[in-house]
């Protein structure tokens, strides 16, 4: 899969099964590591969301193999209340299987929930503001709002991949990883770009350290022109990471305001956190921190 179509793009590469390979459900190729048990109980899985009920018979057709194996894949998943068994030996979804349907339903758009509030940051700032969302060892533009003025310099970047260790943004996700984790993010060490005053593996991880006490980035390596500061969002489990971040040109840049600036964006990733933690009410996660005063 190749992500975005702009400047260091960061590329990850799906391995195949060899030419005539046998096919999977879909009519595509097994993948190179196919595991058959696996499969047959995403198959069934996958049956159990389009009808309400299947028979060791059934399982055992659309799967093609005897009534015995569907029995003992059934019966795994029942153990996993995957399904239930109703009258008459009749399988039907149980509660995990509709748990987890009723849990992506209400899964927010952060991106929805983030707008409103990178909206007052752009009035509020007088400043360019983004949602960023971490992929791979890049930062992708995810959404923004921008504050028109005349130099026209920090302007919007929605939709843009750019290397995250030369953006405010970017520094605040890299910053929520830990130091083995950055260095698996850049195996042959920092991608080369103009503007990047950080060069190598071991400045970046320094710069993360004095990023993780201060709890904000700053950075002017994505354009000689600009100037930005982010901060990382508190998301649910599962979430990668994702960041707000806030723009200028340096000739606006409010050097005597930086507190005001991250103080702005500390309460805005407090309120996001706050407002996506109400879908995953009774989870046992405690609220996020709130912001630096």
């Amino acid at each position: 899969m190749t992500s975005g179509a702009n400047s260091s793009e960061v590329t990850v590469t799906v391995q195949h099964a060899s030419a005539g390979g046998q096919a999977g459900p879909d009519g595509g190729e097994l993948p190179a590591y196919h595991i058959a048990s696996v499969g047959r109980a995403l198959t069934l899985l996958t049956a159990f969301i389009e009808r309400p009920q299947l028979t060791v018979s059934e399982a055992a057709d659309l799967l093609g193999v005897a009534p015995s194996t569907a029995h003992r894949l059934l019966q795994m998943l029942l153990h996993h209340r995957f399904v239930e068994q109703g009258e008459r030996r009749v399988y039907v979804r149980g509660p995990a299987l509709v748990s987890l349907a009723e849990t992506a339903e209400r899964a927010p758009d952060v991106a929805s929930v983030a707008l409103p509030h990178l909206q007052r940051i752009r009035d509020d700032l007088r400043g360019t503001a983004h949602l960023l969302a971490l992929e791979g060892n890049g930062a992708r533009f995810v959404t923004g709002v921008e504050w028109r003025d005349e130099t026209r310099i920090a302007t919007s970047r929605v939709g843009w991949l750019l290397p995250a260790h030369t953006l405010a943004g970017g520094k605040a996700m890299l910053a929520k990883l830990s130091r083995s984790q950055i260095e698996s993010l850049f195996p042959d060490g920092l991608p080369v770009t103009r503007y990047a005053r950080v060069r190598t593996l071991a400045q970046l991880q320094a710069e993360l350290a004095d990023v993780r006490s201060r709890g904000y980035a700053r950075s002017r390596e994505a354009h000689e022109n600009v100037t930005a500061i982010g901060v990382a969002l508190h998301l649910p489990p599962g979430t990668g990471p994702m960041s707000l971040s806030v723009a200028w040109s340096d000739t606006r840049f409010p050097n005597r305001q930086e507190h005001h600036v991250v103080d702005a964006l500390q309460a805005a990733v407090h309120k996001i956190s706050l407002e996506l933690a109400q879908w995953d009410g009774g989870s046992g996660r405690t609220d996020p921190p709130a912001p630096r005063c």
